[in-house]
């Protein structure tokens, strides 16, 4: 009896081994496909394997999902190459795509400009919020109209200064 549990023990081995060897051609096949340039569903496709596999096995090793990783983002760097030579050959789209994602500070279509209206009481959240859902345009020129509000004020009261001064 003990020399059939221990043959039994030897062909649960050997079919485990096939199976990890098994695993391994089937994972260097999808890793050979995803190299080759195609989606990860493709790729697991075109080595047999469902697509829900792969995912499983990036969690469960971490040298598996590492390879998958590698391939997925020298693909990035050959289009950030490929953007980069079509921005130094003049390409105008490719450039102010190249500098506004990697000069966020310095190249943006966005002007932010600090407003300050001098509000004594301050501004309530409920108007703020007002403000800002407005369109661009009308919140512009509600800025400007305030802003001619506040400066006429601060003239009014530059020329009662000055008459005090004078009186």
């Amino acid at each position: 009896m003990a020399k059939r549990e221990e043959g039994e023990k030897k062909r649960t081995r050997k079919e485990s081994i096939k199976s990890i060897i098994n695993r391994q051609k089937r994972q260097e096949a999808f890793l050979k496909s995803l190299e080759g340039g195609v989606s990860v569903l493709k790729a697991s496709k075109a080595a047999g394997i469902d697509y829900k596999t792969i995912w499983i096995w990036r969690k469960e090793s971490e040298e598996f999902n590492k390879k998958v990783t590698s391939i997925l983002d020298s693909r990035i760097m050959i289009v950030e190459d490929a953007l980069f030579l079509n921005a130094a050959k003049g390409n105008l789209g490719a450039q102010i795509f190249w500098l506004k994602n990697r000069s966020k500070g310095r190249w943006k279509d966005k002007v932010e400009e600090d407003v300050n209206l001098n509000l004594p009481k301050g501004m309530e959240f409920r108007e703020y919020m007002m403000i800002k859902r407005m369109p661009e345009n009308e919140r512009e020129t509600l800025i400007e109209r305030l802003s001619e509000i506040c400066r006429g004020k601060s003239d009014k009261s530059d020329r009662k200064d000055q008459k005090e001064d004078k009186g």
